[in-house]
């Protein structure tokens, strides 16, 4: 079985770290960092941390102009990638002492009619066999339209793989027409995603009965510092997360799905799943920029996670926007 992540907006990610964030001043940096970028990309360097050489699949600047390539080389990974013209959007995140971050995106590349064309041509010719994973994240670059991950899964769906989607608001609407089989929003992913604001246990069971009678396997919502919470149509899990000093967020997602899908791919049950992705989400979050933990810290946070078994009378008492 083998693990494939798709990266429609990579993104070269620039880390600044200054005692405080101040407006109108001088933010003194005292060190820097870089990372290659996007929620797919992400997803294959956690994996090769676990063990796991997956197979990303993103798109990369034909002239070589820009450094993502060599980043992601450096790291191990040996990506797929379809050459674009126009070049590989930056990220500069700003992060101070406590935590906070200020990001600044670049637009990012706009992706020619051919250039799709490559993309998808290049999807379809893979050697897939049934019951690989796909996992198909982040925001759509210029040229690309909102039922882009629609119109993929689709196509795919004749492979008989594993599809897991993280996109946000019409993206991942039109994603879920097409039935992934695992889909992880947040709760204001999720609310975007419907259309609705989810203020209570009771919407929230009634959102996530919609969604699973679109033959949607598997529902992760996650909840921050409140935690994970596991929807299918036989089981409920809820997940705590251990408290760390936090020393950046992004990424964090990221991470927490290639934990998932690593368990997924090893044939443990979903309790096991959600543990170790837990545990890798919250190891990431211990690290600086998007730098990923090493197995070791993350088998030691595994190992401090409880996964709980719930039912819907619990979410609908103990649920808190």
């Amino acid at each position: 079985m083998n693990i494939y992540t798709l990266t429609l907006n990579p993104s070269v990610d620039y880390s600044f770290y200054v005692p405080e964030i101040k407006f109108d001043d001088i933010n003194r940096i005292t060190h820097q960092r870089i990372d290659p970028g996007g929620k797919g990309v992400n997803i294959a360097r956690m994996l090769l941390k676990l063990g796991e050489q997956s197979i990303p699949i993103t798109f990369c600047t034909k002239d070589n102009s820009n450094i993502y390539p060599k980043i992601l080389e450096k790291e191990g990974l040996i990506p797929i990638y379809i050459k674009i013209k126009e070049k590989i959007r930056n990220v500069y995140n700003f992060i101070s002492e406590k935590g906070e971050i200020l990001r600044f995106n670049e637009k990012g590349p706009k992706i020619s009619y051919e250039e799709k064309k490559q993309l998808f041509k290049k999807i379809m010719c893979l050697n897939y066999k049934k019951g690989d994973i796909i996992a198909i994240s982040g925001s759509l670059p210029s040229g690309f339209k909102k039922d882009t991950y629609k119109i993929i899964l689709n196509k795919l769906k004749k492979f008989q793989l594993i599809t897991f989607v993280d996109a946000d608001g019409d993206v991942l609407k039109y994603a879920v027409e097409s039935s992934p089989y695992i889909i992880k929003p947040n709760l204001w992913e999720l609310e975007r995603c419907m259309g609705e604001k989810i203020k209570n246990g009771r919407k929230l069971v009634s959102v996530v009965g919609n969604l699973l009678n679109k033959n949607i396997s598997i529902i992760i919502l996650t909840l921050g510092e409140k935690g994970t919470f596991v929807f299918t149509k036989e089981q409920i899990l809820y997940g705590n997360v251990p408290k760390v000093k936090v020393k950046s967020s992004v990424g964090c997602g990221d991470a927490f799905i290639a934990g998932f899908l690593f368990s997924l791919k090893n044939n443990k049950n979903l309790k096991d799943c959600l543990r170790y992705a837990i545990a890798c989400g919250t190891g990431k979050a211990k690290q600086e920029g998007t730098k990923m933990p090493d197995k070791k810290e993350v088998m030691g946070i595994y190992n401090k996670t409880t996964i709980f078994d719930v039912d819907y009378d619990w979410v609908l008492k103990n649920f808190v926007p």
